[in-house]
């Protein structure tokens, strides 16, 4: 990953943590640096949690492969299993200019079988 994608993806994640701190929700951002992390961000708030991965693309879809999630599906699907709670992905695009999101357990099949999602027809458009 290059300097510039790096940078997107960080300042995207402080735009989540931003919006969520916002709206009244503790917020903890997980460090990329520990082995294993499934998600970048929790939120929380009235005993509920949401576990978020955020992802920038610069077109209309988002790579399987490319974008990390194929590398740590089997940490994803054990999570949500024992955790009984999904994860979100918020992804923003530079060429739609917009964000939209969708989670795990929605995406998942679609990644697998086509490698990518295509942000406006597999997501929905998100308001943040």
């Amino acid at each position: 990953m290059g300097i510039k994608s790096y940078d997107n993806g960080k300042n995207w994640e402080t735009e989540i943590i931003n919006y969520y701190y916002d709206k009244g929700y503790f917020v903890l951002k997980i460090p990329t640096l520990i082995n294993g992390t499934v998600f970048d961000i929790l939120a929380i708030r009235n005993s509920k949690c949401l576990a978020i991965e955020c992802k920038h693309v610069t077109g209309k879809k988002l790579m399987y492969a490319g974008c990390g999630l194929k590398k740590k599906t089997d940490e994803i699907e054990h999570f949500i299993k024992t955790s009984n709670t999904n994860l979100y992905i918020y992804i923003k695009s530079d060429e739609l200019d917009g964000v939209y999101w969708t989670t795990w357990v929605r995406s998942s099949q679609i990644l697998k079988e086509k490698g990518y999602l295509d942000l406006e027809k597999d997501c929905l458009k998100a308001n943040i």
